[in-house]
C-alpha cells in the first residue's frame, strides 16, 4: 500500500513539475457530466484536470518545490494543469466554465512556483492570449517606422512653410526657392519640385 501511495506522489510530482500552472478549484456538487465537460474544455486548451486526495497532493506539491502553503487548497479540491507556456487559455476556460457551473470555482493556485489567490487568477484570465500579445507586439513594431516617417514628413512641411515665409519677406518666388531648399535637405528624394515627399 505504501509503494502505491508513493507511486501516486511521484506521478503528481512529475505532473506539477511539467506544468506551467497548477490551479485549484472546488467541485462539490458537480455532476459527472459537468466534470466531463470541464475536462473536455481544458483538453482543447492543452490543459488537464484531475481530482486527487488532498494529503497526497500536498505531499507531492511540497516535494515538487511549491512549499507547504497551497492557496485555497481546502475541502474537496480538483486540480487543473496547463501544459503550455501560457496559462491564460486554461484560466479563461475555468472562468467561463464557472459562469455556467457555479459548483466549479477558482480557489487559488500557482503559475510557475508563484502562488496566486482566486481573485488574482481571475485578473490574469483577462489578459490576452499569447498569439494576441504577439500580434499586438508586431503591430507596435510595424507602427514605429510609420510614425517616424510621419514625424519626419511633418518636420519637412514645417521647414517648407518657414522657408516660404522667409522668401516671401525678401520678395522672392517662394515655391521654387523652397523646393530647392527641401531638395537640399533631402538629397535622396525623387519627388517633383514643390512636393514634400511625405505621404
Amino acid at each position: 500500500m505504501r509503494s502505491e501511495k508513493q507511486f501516486v506522489i511521484e506521478e503528481l510530482k512529475a505532473k506539477i513539475g511539467s506544468a506551467s500552472a497548477v490551479i485549484f478549484t472546488s467541485y462539490t456538487g458537480a455532476s459527472a457530466e459537468q466534470m466531463a465537460a470541464l475536462r473536455g474544455a481544458l483538453d482543447g486548451r492543452n490543459g488537464g484536470y484531475m481530482v486527487v486526495k488532498n494529503r497526497l497532493f500536498a505531499l507531492a506539491a511540497k516535494e515538487a518545490g511549491l512549499g507547504d502553503t497551497l492557496p485555497g487548497f481546502e475541502g474537496q479540491v480538483g486540480v487543473a494543469f496547463s501544459d503550455e507556456d501560457s496559462s491564460v487559455p486554461v484560466l479563461k476556460a475555468l472562468v467561463v466554465f464557472n459562469k455556467e457551473n457555479e459548483t466549479v470555482a477558482l480557489l487559488g493556485g500557482f503559475i510557475g512556483s508563484k502562488p496566486y489567490t482566486a481573485a488574482e487568477l481571475k485578473e490574469l484570465s483577462r489578459m490576452p492570449t499569447k498569439p494576441i500579445l504577439q500580434a499586438q507586439l508586431l503591430g507596435t513594431l510595424q507602427a514605429a517606422p510609420r510614425g517616424f516617417v510621419s514625424v519626419l514628413a511633418g518636420r519637412l512641411r514645417s521647414l517648407l512653410y518657414l522657408i516660404n515665409a522667409h522668401i516671401e519677406s525678401q520678395g522672392g518666388a517662394p515655391a521654387e526657392a523652397a523646393a530647392t531648399e527641401v531638395a537640399a535637405a533631402e538629397p535622396e528624394s525623387n519627388a517633383p519640385a514643390g512636393e514634400s515627399g511625405g505621404e
